[in-house]
C-alpha cells in the first residue's frame, strides 16, 4: 500500500467595517477600518425580476470552511477579520438583516479509509460545525443550537457574534486533503436529492436569500458517487489508469486544459521540467467529479428566484496554471526509468505568511454560474479584511431594490412607466397574497405604489417599492416586476 504523508501535497485514493465599528450585540467591536470594494451598480437587474422588501430581510449564511492540513493560517485570517465583516453587513440602510450563520467543513470523506484524514463514511457529512474549538471552553450558543440565529435582535447565543462565530469556525487542520465543497454544500443544504442533516433543519429558510461563502486553498475534488476516483489498490504507480495516487487525481480528471486533460507525464521523464496551460475549465463531461454547472443549478433550485442566492469563494485563482514533477513517493520504475516523476500542480499564489492556494479552476466556474452574485476574492491576502468587506457589500447590495439598466418605455400617451409590479405577501401559514401594485404616478403616491427614480448607486433607474402601512413592520413581501423595454 503507498504511503501517504501528511504534507500539503497530499496523496489520494481512484479509477476506469463602516458604522466606525458600530456595536453588535451590546458590545464594541473596537477599532477597525476596511477597504471599500463596491460594485458599480447597487443591483444591477433587468426589466425582470423580483426581489424582498425590508423590513424583515433575512439571509441564511453558509460558510465553507477548508480544514485540510495547512488551511490554520487561512482560518486564522477569517476568524481575525469577521468582524469587518458583520460591521459591513449591519451597515445596510436597514441594519442588520434577520440571519442565520452556519459553518460547514469541506471534509467529505475519500476512498476506502486508506489516505490518512479521509474516512470512508462521507467525513463530516455536511451536518453543521457547532462545537467550541480551539481556546474556547463554550461556543456561546443556548443548548441544542446548530447554527447562529439573530432575528430582530432576538438571538440564540450570548455574548459577541464575531466570538461566537471564532469558536466554531476554527476548524483546524486535519480534515480530508481531497477538499469536496460542491458535495459538501449539496449535502448541507439537502440539495443533492436527500434530506438534509438533522443538525442543519430549519436553517434555509424559503423566503431568505442565501449566501455561500467558501474559504480554500485548493479546488473541488468532489467525486461523482460510484466513481472511485480515490483508490489505492489498483492504481499505485504513474502508468496505472488513473496515475500516481496523489492529490494530482484531482487535476488530471477534474479539469481539461486547451481542450485535453492536463498530462501527469514529464517531458523525456525530466523532473526538472515545468508545463503550463491556458484556457482550464471544469471538466463537467467525463463524469469523474460532480459537474460544477449542475452544482450551480441545484443551488439555484432551492429558490423560486436564483437571483437571492449569492456566492463568492476566497481562493487561489484559476490561472496561472503549472505542473511540476517531484520524486514519486514510493518506487516507481512503471514508465520505463529508473524513478518516474509524479506531477503537482504548482501554486497559482503565495501569501506574504508563507500560506498559499492552488488553481481554483472548479471553484471559480461554480461561483460564476451566479452571474453578478458571485464573486471570487484571494486566499493569498496578508488580511481578508477587504475580501470580506466586499462580500459583505455584495450581500447588502443585493438585499436593496434593483437598479434596472434597461430602457424602460412608457405607456402610451403618458409619463407613467410600463411596469407591471406584483406584491406577494406572506399570509402566514406558508402561502402568499398576490396582488397588483399601482403606479404612484398613477395613484398619487398612496403605499403599496412603485416607482423609478435615479440613484447614485445605480447607472439606470432603481424600482422603488412602498409596503401597505396596515401590514405588521415584519411581515415578509416580495415583489415581481415586468417593465416594458
Amino acid at each position: 500500500m503507498p504511503s501517504f504523508p501528511r504534507s500539503r501535497r497530499r496523496l489520494l485514493p481512484t479509477r476506469s467595517l463602516l458604522l466606525g465599528c458600530a456595536l453588535l450585540s451590546g458590545v464594541a467591536f473596537g477599532a477597525c477600518s476596511t477597504k471599500e470594494l463596491h460594485p458599480a451598480d447597487a443591483r444591477p437587474k433587468g426589466s425582470t425580476g423580483t426581489f424582498a422588501l425590508a423590513p424583515g430581510l433575512k439571509v441564511d449564511m453558509l460558510f465553507v470552511i477548508d480544514d485540510s492540513p495547512g488551511m490554520a493560517l487561512a482560518q486564522n485570517n477569517l476568524i481575525r477579520n469577521f468582524p469587518t465583516f458583520m460591521t459591513t453587513l449591519q451597515s445596510a440602510p436597514e441594519g442588520l438583516p434577520n440571519i442565520h450563520v452556519a459553518v460547514i467543513s469541506s471534509d467529505m470523506g475519500a476512498g476506502d479509509g486508506s489516505v490518512p484524514g479521509c474516512d470512508a463514511s462521507g467525513g463530516k457529512q455536511g451536518i453543521f460545525q457547532y462545537t467550541p474549538r480551539g481556546t474556547c471552553t463554550a461556543s456561546g450558543l443556548e443548548a441544542g443550537a446548530t447554527y447562529i440565529s439573530d432575528i430582530g435582535g432576538t438571538r440564540n447565543y450570548t455574548g459577541m457574534l464575531p466570538e461566537v462565530f471564532t469558536c466554531i469556525a476554527a476548524l483546524g487542520e486535519t480534515g480530508c486533503g481531497f477538499e469536496h465543497q460542491f458535495a459538501s454544500i449539496l449535502r448541507a443544504l439537502g440539495a443533492d436529492g436527500r434530506a438534509a442533516p438533522q443538525e442543519n433543519q430549519g436553517f434555509l429558510r424559503p423566503d431568505a436569500y442565501l449566501a455561500i461563502i467558501m474559504i480554500t486553498d485548493e479546488d473541488d475534488c468532489s467525486a461523482t458517487p460510484g466513481v472511485p476516483v480515490f483508490d489505492t489498490s489498483s492504481n499505485t504507480n504513474l502508468m496505472s489508469q488513473l496515475g500516481p495516487p496523489a492529490n494530482f487525481r484531482c487535476n488530471e480528471f477534474g479539469h481539461l486544459c486547451n481542450g485535453g486533460h492536463p498530462s501527469r507525464y514529464a517531458p523525456n521523464n525530466d523532473m526538472t521540467r515545468m508545463v503550463s496551460y491556458t484556457r482550464c475549465a471544469s471538466n463537467d463531461t467525463e463524469g469523474y467529479l460532480l459537474s460544477a454547472a449542475d452544482t450551480a443549478n441545484r443551488i439555484k433550485g432551492l429558490k423560486a428566484d436564483p437571483g437571492q442566492i449569492i456566492v463568492a469563494s476566497i481562493q487561489g485563482p484559476a490561472t496561472s496554471y503549472t505542473v511540476n514533477w517531484k520524486a514519486p513517493s514510493t518506487a516507481d520504475t512503471s514508465c520505463g526509468a529508473a524513478s518516474c516523476p509524479w506531477p503537482v500542480i504548482a501554486h497559482s499564489c503565495t501569501a506574504n505568511d508563507g500560506s498559499f492556494g492552488d488553481p481554483g479552476v472548479r471553484t471559480a466556474e461554480f461561483v460564476g454560474q451566479f452571474g453578478v452574485n458571485g464573486v471570487v476574492l484571494p486566499i493569498c491576502a496578508d488580511s481578508f479584511a477587504a475580501p470580506l468587506d466586499h462580500i459583505a457589500t455584495l450581500i447588502n447590495a443585493s438585499l436593496q431594490p434593483p437598479c434596472i439598466t434597461s430602457p424602460v418605455a412608457r405607456k402610451a400617451n403618458s409619463q407613467e412607466y410600463d411596469c407591471t409590479v406584483v406584491s406577494h405577501t406572506s399570509n402566514g401559514v406558508g402561502g402568499t397574497v398576490d396582488a397588483t401594485v399601482a403606479s404612484c404616478t398613477a395613484n398619487g403616491g398612496w403605499p403599496p405604489c412603485w416607482q423609478l427614480e435615479s440613484a447614485a448607486s445605480c447607472s439606470g433607474q432603481v424600482l422603488k417599492v412602498s409596503a401597505d402601512p396596515n401590514l405588521p413592520p415584519s411581515t415578509w413581501i416580495t415583489v415581481s416586476y415586468d417593465c416594458a423595454k
